[in-house]
């Protein structure tokens, strides 16, 4: 019985010793797979192997690494240059940070004519000029002045009928009323109508009067002409009040708005600066310029803009507050995209597409919308070049790994024997490699061998 109960002991204290050696296992287990130790080409990180050997695009010994292989990512683009190199080339940096920035908007606008201070002159009915008294162009003229004389058979038989009227029925009566009407839309002065009442004659002559004050601008008169009804004989505009209008471009438009401040600077008052308000944005885009037009109204009590002249027009757009910005001279526009280089230390960098907003008067900064974060460090100098060896480096991975799987695929990497045996490669790019002897692809220098 003893023996019986000893061995139901011994066997539970086995099954126990079992299952914590296989916890402990498992656990061994799991921890090695977090440090899986691989074989890695420092210039071609894509050739991965479990065992140490040789890289077999460019020969190089492969080092140890520890880590998941899948980890073992190259960001697209990211370059490495030597930090001589980079102190050579000029590379400057600056710091992203947060500022306050605002936009002056600079344009040119041209001084026009009020549209509700020019007048056209014109006939209701035909006649002939018989004198002239406002005869010349940029004449001032007050509204009751002169302008001319005019003989018009129409015009008399109007009078003659008004005439009649009012010696028939007095000046009260309808019908007398109707013919005086009639002569008043003809623009027939009242003084001219108490002239035919008072004399009891029909005049010959009928001098018009201006109904308006300005300057006239057009004259279309001669005397001794004949002029029919409709015919526009003066043009007068008010200068008192002028307009200025102003073209914007389509992305400047968006910041502007009635009411917004603008400053003035005419090309004949050098340094006299006037203020004045966009009174009216016009609705529609100019299809060939990509422009909108604004309008500025400003008093001209001295005359001293004239229709025709050139102003320059500022507008300070909404001032944007604490923003992220970068040195615009950073941003590399490649008009589909604008891309920065990040700074990351000991020679690498690595490329960035962001987003931007506003840009500050100067152009020194530009909002940073979306890409960056503050403190982050941007390439301000030599990122051109940065780009294009970027580009570079990365068209000739892709051809490079292409090859690799090629000849992976083809089973003759592991069937050749590197030992003793050569390669050609370019100086100037360790990366280009290959088995006979030739000109680099990317600088045309003549390729050298070397033992691996």
């Amino acid at each position: 019985m003893k023996n019986r109960n000893l061995y139901i002991i011994s066997s539970v204290l086995l099954i126990i010793v079992f299952i914590l050696a296989s916890c402990t296992s498992k656990q061994t287990t799991e921890h090695n797979h977090s440090d899986t130790e691989y074989y890695t080409c420092p210039m071609h990180p894509t050739v991965v192997q479990d065992e140490e050997g040789d890289c077999p695009i460019c020969g190089m010994d492969l080092v140890l690494e520890k880590g998941d292989k899948s980890e073992n990512k190259k960001t697209t683009g990211s370059i490495t240059i030597d930090p001589t190199i980079v102190q050579n080339m000029g590379v400057r940096v600056k710091h992203v940070s947060y500022r306050d920035i605002s936009h002056t908007i600079r344009t040119i606008g041209k001084v026009e004519i009020a549209d509700n201070k020019s007048y056209s002159v014109n006939l209701r009915f035909s006649g002939w000029i018989e004198k002239i008294f406002a005869d010349k162009v940029g004449q001032e003229i007050r509204r009751g002045e002169k302008l001319f004389e005019i003989y018009s058979p129409e015009l008399i038989s109007a009078q003659e009928e008004y005439l009649l009227a009012v010696n028939t029925y007095g000046k009260d009566n309808n019908i007398a009323k109707a013919a005086q009407k009639r002569l008043r839309l003809w623009n027939i002065p009242q003084k001219h109508l108490d002239k035919i009442i008072s004399e009891n004659n029909a005049q010959q002559n009928v001098i018009l009067i201006s109904p308006f004050s300005g300057h006239i601008l057009h004259k279309n008169i001669k005397e001794g002409s004949k002029v029919k009804a409709g015919a526009d004989l003066y043009h007068i505009g008010n200068l008192d009040n002028i307009w200025i209008i102003a073209d914007l471009y389509e992305f400047d438009s968006i910041s502007v708005k009635p009411g917004q401040q603008v400053t003035l600077e005419f090309t004949n008052l050098p340094g006299k600066i006037q203020t004045s308000h966009i009174s009216f944005i016009y609705p529609t885009l100019n299809p060939k310029t990509r422009t909108q037009k604004i309008r500025i109204e400003l008093k001209n009590p001295d005359l001293t803009m004239k229709p025709g002249m050139f102003a320059t027009v500022r507008i300070e757009s909404e001032r944007a507050k604490n923003v992220l910005t970068v040195p615009t001279e950073a941003i590399i526009n490649t008009g589909e995209r604008k891309i920065v280089f990040i700074s990351r230390g000991n020679g690498k960098f690595e490329p960035r597409e962001i987003q931007t907003g506003l840009a500050d008067d100067s152009n020194y900064y530009s909002e940073v919308i979306s890409g960056l974060e503050e403190n982050e460090i941007v390439v301000v100098s030599g990122q051109f070049l940065m780009d294009s060896e970027s580009q570079l480096q990365e068209a000739v991975q892709k051809l490079l790994d292409a090859k690799f799987k090629s000849t992976l695929n083809s089973g003759s990497v592991d069937d050749h024997d590197h030992s003793g045996s050569t390669y050609f490669t370019c100086p100037m790019h360790p990366t280009i490699v290959q088995d006979e002897a030739g000109d680099c692809p990317i600088c045309g220098m003549d390729l050298i061998e070397k033992e691996q």
